[in-house]
């Protein structure tokens, strides 16, 4: 997690659409509109355990993208490539106070599909956004460029929302609790 801090750093100039230099890449996802539902849903794309918070905005830490391959004609093989773009943490501001310290319990996350979704969607839209990230994951085509991170954001159900589906690594995550200045719990951090 020894990019929690630049990344609590950031969070200020990501709200302001600002670029931030560093040893990682950080991105606003943004918010999700949830429609009136006030949470939203963690998972992998297969299924299994599934963690709801409140809604928030969305900040996103990423490893290795495209721009890094030798030869920009030959694309990478998605489940081969270690360079393949994926997301190496997500962080889900909830609270209304600014986050400042992790907190020390966790839960693990199963991501063996290679995709987790940050969502409030029924069964049959979590299967659309399956498909979606899947074709994702291989680089031709427009589901490619639209993964180009390695996330996509799909803010409301006109775009097939709200979600956030994210590339990850299979081996799983982990979901801790990150805390404001009094130490109440005012974000989550999903961590490889």
């Amino acid at each position: 997690m020894d990019h929690l801090p630049a990344l609590l750093a950031a969070l200020p100039a990501l709200d302001r659409g600002e670029e931030v230099a560093g040893p990682w890449r950080l991105r606003r996802a943004g918010a999700l509109d949830l429609s009136g539902t006030g949470e939203c849903w963690l998972e992998d794309a297969q299924g299994g355990d599934a963690f709801g918070f409140g809604a928030g905005v969305a900040y996103l830490v990423l490893d290795a993208g495209p721009d890094l391959h030798a030869d920009p004609d030959q694309d990478p093989d998605p489940d081969t490539d270690p360079q393949r773009p994926s997301v190496v943490a997500l962080l889900l501001h909830h609270g209304d106070t600014p986050p400042v310290a992790v907190g020390e319990d966790g839960d693990r996350v199963d991501t063996d599909s290679g995709v987790l979704l940050l969502h409030a969607l029924p069964a049959a839209g979590r299967a659309a956004l399956l498909d979606r990230a899947t074709a994702g994951r291989s680089a031709g085509g427009p589901a490619g460029a639209e993964f180009a991170e390695g996330w996509l954001m799909l803010p409301d159900r006109t775009a097939g929302g709200p979600a956030l589906v994210m590339l990850v690594d299979a081996d799983g995550y982990r979901v801790v609790p990150v805390l404001d200045a009094d130490g109440r719990p005012t974000a989550v951090l999903v961590h490889r």
